[in-house]
């Protein structure tokens, strides 16, 4: 299994991932990154767990809002066919 070196709040981890998947973790853990850093830069050095902690939930929030804008927006396009299969049926 390949090891990926990542970095979070400026120390280094090593860890292990699918083979073929190490440009994903590397690019979801700068994303985390990017999060703990402007956290620690709104707040402070909190601790690196309240950080992650912190960075997990934010980055889970925005995710939950593209489900959610996604799902309305399924929900919106089948009332519209449902609309038009409801007029061409008659």
């Amino acid at each position: 299994m390949p090891e990926v070196n990542i970095v979070i709040n400026s120390r280094e981890h090593k860890i292990s991932c699918e083979a073929g998947e190490e440009q994903r973790v590397k690019d979801l853990a700068e994303m985390l990154n990017k999060e703990v850093i402007n956290i620690a830069n709104n707040v402070g050095q909190i601790g690196d767990v309240k950080l992650m902690v912190l960075a997990a939930i934010t980055v889970l929030d925005k995710n939950q809002d593209i489900l959610d804008e996604a799902a309305d927006s399924i929900e919106s396009n089948v009332k519209k066919l449902e609309k038009i299969f409801n007029t061409l049926k008659t």
